[in-house]
């Protein structure tokens, strides 16, 4: 699965366009932000329909060092528009 993320990095409430679907139950995640700085990942399906987001550690355009984080992103309604709605513990 492949993002556009539209700001340089993941937060509660950023946006995220899908290049394709989440049709497998989990899978690997390539994550291109604003500023042209990248990140992978990895995704699994939550019981809801929301996605768990897994992102390694990289580094944005601007020299800001990100660690790798977990979040939950839930459909905006809006055509592949996804949000990210909430930080998640990494031992969940």
């Amino acid at each position: 699965m492949r993002f556009h993320v539209h700001h340089t990095h993941l937060y509660p409430g950023a946006r995220l366009t899908a290049f394709d679907s989440a049709t497998a139950p989990s899978g690997d995640v390539i994550l291109e932000f604003s500023d042209g700085a990248g990140s992978v990942g990895q995704y699994h399906r939550l019981a809801d329909g929301s996605l768990a987001l897994e992102v390694a550690p990289y580094r944005t355009v601007a020299g800001a060092q990100l660690p790798a984080k977990h979040w939950q992103l839930v459909l905006t309604g809006e055509r592949d528009i996804w949000r990210v709605e909430k930080r998640l513990d990494p031992r969940q």
